[in-house]
């Protein structure tokens, strides 16, 4: 029995130009007519062809089916395979929603709650400091004021920082950690991670960070299992997620993508081969942060429960009142966001594990298609999802690269969808 009450009262709380034509799933339910498949298609198959991308996937589903796939260039440049319904990408940061859904699901079991100490399950968090400079620009160090909680590491809002930034001199002490070592277990990697500085106090503001890793060994000592095993017990298995995993299988490899990155002149190098990846290794770093790979079919189902209230057809994953704490922003407009991805103008807040927009404008649902209440995230490699309650429509782009700002294609794809999505149209 889910304790959905606890829940409730611990909150008062990715250069080559080939491309591939769009093509449907078999047996998949018709494309809806009133959706302009013809100007999406264009829009994808461009920024092929102009070696914006190097492969595109995106999916639009809306009103209970999927009414647009599409799918152009290489997810393998060197060797000249073309993106395809299962191709196999890195999803990185696009696991966070996951691990936060898994630690909801924990919390309805009774087996956490939003406003434990993180340390109660991670003792070394206790002893980290926080970091300031003084007036000449010496560190001073103090203890933390309150412990960092459960919720805080769910909104990015413990003082913990990240290493992947490169600013300052807190980014660049997680970076030079190691944190990010497919050798090691994310657990094996506390004791790195608790003789580090916080760089603020836990609650005071926002910093996309390793706060969502952390939730995901505090999974592991809840479920005494893998962070794999949990997510497959709860959510991979139940949700029919078979392409969805911390590792590449042997029957996935040819389907998994390379991985590039993106240089000052606009063309890409290779930065990570699919088939000599660390992800086929058999390595053992599963990081409820960002590990997973996936499909985009796969992904699909898994934001089509929190589109439903956590259900997935006649399957039930988390309680309605779960999911829409989690599809909540929690942090609030007197937070500062010490990142420019959300609050101030962007009018998005913040959730458990993903943003929630929260105002929009004009301008910014034309050319951005942003809309009030959508939740979602993405990924380093730019794999982007959002789920559109007020629709009833999701939305998913698949690249691989890094670098650069956040691709413009994103902004189109989006814009396009919810002009073809939206209800009062």
């Amino acid at each position: 029995m889910k304790h959905i009450q606890t829940l409730l009262l611990s909150t008062v709380l990715i250069g080559g130009s080939a491309a591939c034509s769009p093509t449907s799933i078999a047996q998949a339910p018709p494309l809806a007519p009133a959706f302009d498949t013809a100007a999406m298609d264009a829009m994808l198959s461009e920024a092929v062809e102009s070696g914006e991308v190097i492969g595109v996937q995106a999916l639009v589903f809306d009103e209970g089916q999927t009414v647009y796939r599409g799918m152009y260039g290489l997810g393998d440049r060197e060797r000249n395979v073309p993106v395809a319904e299962d191709t196999v990408y890195r999803v990185y940061s696009m696991t966070k929603p996951m691990t936060a859904a898994l630690i909801m699901d924990l919390i309805e079991e009774g087996k956490l709650n939003l406003s434990d100490p993180a340390s109660k399950y991670v003792p070394q968090l206790a002893n980290m400091k926080v970091a300031s400079l003084d007036a000449n620009g010496v560190p001073q160090y103090a203890d933390q004021a309150r412990p960092m909680t459960i919720e805080d590491l769910l909104l990015h809002r413990a003082g913990l920082a990240y290493g992947i930034f490169g600013v300052g001199p807190i980014e660049q002490a997680y970076q030079k950690a190691g944190l990010f070592n497919s050798k090691e277990t994310v657990a094996d990697q506390m004791d790195k991670l608790g003789a580090l500085p916080l760089l603020g106090q836990p609650g005071e503001q926002w910093f996309y960070s390793f706060s969502i890793d952390v939730l995901g060994v505090i999974a592991e000592i809840v479920t005494e299992q893998t962070l794999g095993e949990a997510l497959q017990a709860r959510f991979l298995g139940p949700l029919g997620m078979t392409e969805t995993s911390f590792q590449v299988r042997p029957d996935q490899k040819p389907r998994f993508v390379s991985n590039y990155l993106l240089q000052e002149d606009g063309s890409y190098i290779l930065a990570d081969d699919g088939q000599t990846s660390d992800y086929t290794t058999g390595h053992k770093y599963e990081s409820g942060g960002g590990g997973l790979v996936s499909t985009t079919d796969d992904w699909l189902k898994f934001a089509r429960m929190l589109l439903n209230e956590g259900e997935y057809e006649g399957t039930r994953i988390l309680e309605p009142e779960t999911v829409r704490l989690m599809m909540q922003d929690h942090v609030g407009s007197d937070t500062p966001y010490l990142l420019p991805w959300l609050g101030g103008e962007t009018g998005a807040g913040f959730g458990y594990g993903g943003s929630v927009q929260m105002t929009t404008t004009p301008e910014q649902e034309a050319e951005r298609g942003r809309y009030p209440g959508q939740f979602g995230w993405g990924g380093a490699a730019r794999t982007n999802f959002w789920i559109d309650p007020e629709n009833d429509a999701i939305g998913i782009i698949m690249l691989q690269f890094f670098g650069g700002d956040d691709p413009e294609i994103h902004d189109r794809f989006q814009a396009m969808a919810l002009e073809e999505t939206r209800d009062d149209r």
